[in-house]
């Protein structure tokens, strides 16, 4: 007769974690077609705020000046049909200076360029006057799809270009004809450079105050503004970051990092933010010298968690985001330090088992994104009721 209840412990696995593990019964269990109710789970609540999956802010800071960073100092550009790459030096010019260093550092490759600045409201502009008959300047967003250019290898996240000064960021600049003479014309308007910063917070259990002072002492530590002020908005259950500083400080959300993954140079998916604890949320990056989080602050590392498991078909349920491996969704009802006791007792709660011999199964705790979760050791407990008893 085939088993109706199977008990697994992750401290039973034959190997992994109790993230991530595979059990294996001493012989093979042999069931008909069935359906399989993941029927109790117990684990405790280790989580905290902040853990290994989501420490991460994503800042970045404007610049004095027209300040050219030795880490974002490159101009791609393509002269009558051919392509190279231009350095910059890397220094704090004002406007009539960076006109000149640009104009050395593009007529080395041979042809010839005026670079003159015209100052306006903001950081002015630099008008190129070339010899070549067309130019293009390329933007970042344009680099981003390349995987080489003027024969040298390039990646989207470390292109080290100065898009941010040069105002080429999401636009080509395409020069045009002079009016009946040879070469070509185009205007850069520019912009401030910035500082790319991923700032880790430290792991562990953070109340509203506590957030609040990590968040400062991690803001402070390598700026290049002033010192940050970081608020609570007791009403509204939110954090406030300040800077009094002339210059701006943006914070880049992971809901737009996911949707922009090269934008934010230097750094790489996965992002694994700090949003949903800290509340800096959303899918435009935020600016400004102060910057009320969009969302209440989550002392609560996860609300619910999902049991992906080798059981059944994978036909039974679709996960938030398209996973078909769940088998169970846990709600994590206890606070840090608790033990959570997540029974079911619904009848359409299950997945379906052909007739098979079980010899191992596979179980992954993940949470909504599908990213494995950290995890203490853990039980779970299976029913299997023969398809025949319905």
């Amino acid at each position: 007769m085939p088993p109706h209840k199977i008990y697994v412990d992750s401290r039973a696995s034959k190997e992994g974690t109790p993230s991530s593990f595979t059990w294996s019964p001493d012989r093979p269990l042999f069931v008909e077609k069935c359906r399989a109710f993941i029927d109790s789970v117990h684990m405790a609540n280790s989580f905290g705020t902040i853990h290994s999956g989501n420490r991460h802010l994503y800042v970045t800071e404007q610049l004095a000046s027209l300040t050219v960073l030795s880490t974002a100092n490159r101009l791609y550009i393509t002269e009558d049909g051919v392509s190279r790459i231009v350095t910059i030096p890397a220094a704090a010019y004002s406007g009539a200076q960076l006109a000149t260093a640009l104009q050395t550092a593009l007529t080395a490759g041979g042809l010839t360029y005026t670079c003159a600045w015209t100052s306006n409201a903001s950081l002015g502009s630099i008008a190129l006057t070339s010899s070549a008959t067309a130019f293009t300047i390329h933007s970042r967003k344009s680099l981003q799809s390349l995987t080489s250019f003027a024969g040298s290898a390039i990646t989207p996240t470390t292109l080290a270009d100065a898009s941010d000064i040069l105002g080429t960021l999401t636009q080509d600049l395409a020069s045009t004809p002079q009016n009946g003479n040879p070469g070509s014309l185009g205007t850069l308007v520019l912009g401030y450079g910035l500082v790319y910063r991923k700032i880790s917070l430290d792991i562990g259990v953070y109340t509203f105050d506590a957030m609040k002072t990590e968040l400062k002492t991690k803001l402070d530590s390598g700026t290049s503004l002033s010192a940050y002020t970081v608020d609570t908005n007791e009403a509204q259950g939110k954090l406030q970051i300040t800077n009094a500083a002339a210059l701006k400080f943006h914070i880049w959300p992971e809901g737009y990092l996911d949707a922009n993954p090269y934008s934010f140079q230097g750094y790489a998916a996965p992002f694994q933010s700090c949003d949903d604890a800290a509340g800096f949320t959303g899918t435009a990056v935020l600016e400004g010298n102060t910057i009320l989080a969009a969302s209440m602050y989550n002392s609560m590392a996860h609300h619910t968690l999902f049991i992906s498991s080798s059981l059944g078909t994978h036909n039974d349920s679709i996960g938030p985001v398209s996973q078909s491996t769940i088998a169970r969704k846990v709600v994590i009802d206890q606070p840090y330090g608790g033990f959570i006791h997540d029974f079911h007792g619904l009848g359409h709660d299950y997945v379906i088992l052909e007739k098979q011999a079980i010899s191992a199964l596979n179980f992954r705790v993940t949470d909504w994104r599908g990213h494995t979760v950290d995890m203490q050791h853990w039980s779970l407990s299976i029913i299997l009721i023969p398809e025949s008893e319905f």
